[in-house]
């Protein structure tokens, strides 16, 4: 199914969700290497900035993800796994959101709070990583956003997910 919000056909989604995918985890490799350099304070404030990052490009990104779940996604065979997508998705930004604060101020410098934020950008990332599989899953299981070779194949797909809402692929 084609995704409508698109640029030429090309589906903005995937598009931009190659930055906030590297910027979360690479504030995950600098918590690692800010536990592991001595707590070298630059490495600290690089993990904080990437945080913040993160967050601000994946809320960028959910803006044509949450119209292809609105548009598409709850109409085909793989509602549920673009609820799911999405769910994991929004987890992930708050469990970076809650770090950012603890970070704030370098108040994640007291006491136990940096081992907190590194617990809460690990999960993050693991979440992050099953989101992806499902977000891979929908496109190429599901043939969500994708474009058709010819209008039979599109008809076909619209076919596939309107009669049988229920039905996965084999």
């Amino acid at each position: 199914m084609r995704s409508r919000m698109s640029i030429l056909g090309h589906p903005l989604h995937p598009m931009l969700i190659a930055l906030p995918i590297g910027l979360f985890a690479w504030t995950l490799v600098a918590d690692i290497v800010y536990a592991g350099s001595g707590r070298t304070h630059e490495w600290y404030s690089i993990a904080f900035w990437s945080g913040i990052a993160a967050i601000v490009t994946a809320l960028l990104a959910a803006l044509p993800g949450f119209g292809d779940y609105f548009t598409m996604a709850v109409h085909s065979d793989a509602r549920g796994m673009a609820t799911a997508h999405m769910l994991l998705n929004l987890s992930v930004v708050v469990l970076f959101l809650v770090a950012m604060l603890l970070m704030l101020g370098d108040g994640a410098l007291r006491g136990g709070r940096q081992a907190t934020v590194l617990v809460l950008h690990a999960v993050g990332v693991g979440l992050l990583l099953l989101s992806g599989w499902l977000g891979g899953e929908m496109v190429y299981r599901h043939h969500l956003a994708v474009i058709p070779d010819s209008p039979e194949l599109e008809d076909g797909e619209h076919l596939r997910h309107e009669l049988h809402p229920h039905v996965s692929p084999r």
